[in-house]
């Protein structure tokens, strides 16, 4: 038992420190050319990735059938702002939740539909599990 309950404890508190510890990921979008800079990350649950207008008439969208989905530019549909294509110098952040471990997110620009992409890779920290030692 005592072994059981000292795993629980470690696997608890390895969730708690993901969780504190998330960090966010800076994504560029347009100045340059039609690009997210850079175009692929990889991510934790919970960390939060902002997305920066660095010019041009942008936004970013998830993919069809990815494990989440988000519409933003000067915020985010549904979160409290609009994902309709923009010219300003605008920021967005999204949250990467649970429901994307382990898997892959792709997004582009609606204005510029794949020729403008990027990816997201997320993963987790190890899952621990515990067991009983006789």
């Amino acid at each position: 038992m005592r072994t059981t309950s000292t795993l629980l404890t470690a696997t608890l508190l390895l969730a708690l420190a993901s969780q504190a510890h998330a960090a966010d990921h800076l994504v560029h979008v347009g100045g340059s050319g039609l690009v997210f800079t850079p175009s692929s990350i990889e991510v934790l649950v919970n960390d939060t990735v902002t997305f920066h207008n660095d010019g041009g008439f942008h936004n970013v969208v998830s993919d069809a059938g990815a494990p989440m989905t988000f519409r933003c530019a000067s915020g985010c549909d549904g979160a409290g702002g609009d994902g309709t294509p923009s010219g300003s110098g605008w920021d967005a952040t999204i949250t990467i939740t649970s429901a994307a471990a382990h898997s892959s997110i792709g997004y582009h620009c609606e204005v510029h539909g794949q020729v403008m992409s990027g990816t997201i890779s997320v993963t987790n920290p190890v899952d621990l599990q515990s067991f009983d030692i006789d």
